[in-house]
């Protein structure tokens, strides 16, 4: 199993296509956020799903949308998981799953949010003020240290074609050790 992590816009969603491209079925933990929004009647913007995600964890645990996302994984070994957040969802998976793996995909703050600012997601953010806002939502459930704990990283510091070019190196070697 592999976990991704990483900062918005960093190419998390980019690096989980080419995984897809290996056999790998995707898996997103803010798909199961969004889903659960959506049931308790969420409006759907990025703050609001923020609010209403750190209100679970509150009064489930921090590892609620990893054990919420856990339940539809059926085949862990092929499966990539998006949205590792803490700590908490990291023991979980590592509990409950065999050879998990961490990625973490970096990239710096202004090529995130030019990335966020073009690709037209409902739910993002709409400028750097609510990027720093959803930045220092992320970093206070821990996405710091599960970035600095990951068993690799992969800068996403060039083109759109180099970070699939290095994501399908990663691949190769990662699906000939298993």
């Amino acid at each position: 199993m592999i976990v991704v992590t990483g900062m918005p816009g960093a190419g998390k969603d980019e690096f989980v296509q080419i995984a897809k491209s290996f056999g790998m079925k995707d898996v997103h933990m803010g798909d199961t956020v969004k889903t659960y929004a959506k049931r308790t009647g969420v409006n759907m913007t990025d703050r609001d799903i923020g609010s209403f995600a750190t209100v679970e964890r509150k009064n489930f645990g921090m590892d609620i949308w990893a054990k919420r996302t856990g339940e539809s994984i059926s085949d862990p070994d092929r499966t990539i998981v998006d949205g590792l957040r803490n700590t908490e969802e990291l023991e979980y998976f590592r509990n409950n799953f065999n050879n998990v793996k961490v990625v973490a995909i970096y990239a710096n703050k202004h090529d995130r949010l030019d990335r966020i600012m073009h690709r037209n997601r409902i739910d993002d953010v709409k400028s750097e003020n609510e990027l720093d806002m959803r930045d220092g939502r992320e970093l206070s459930w821990g996405i710091g240290k599960t970035i600095s704990l990951a068993d690799y990283m992969i800068i996403n510091d060039g083109t759109l074609e180099e970070f699939k070019a290095k994501s399908r190196d990663f691949m190769e070697k990662i699906m000939s050790i298993q």
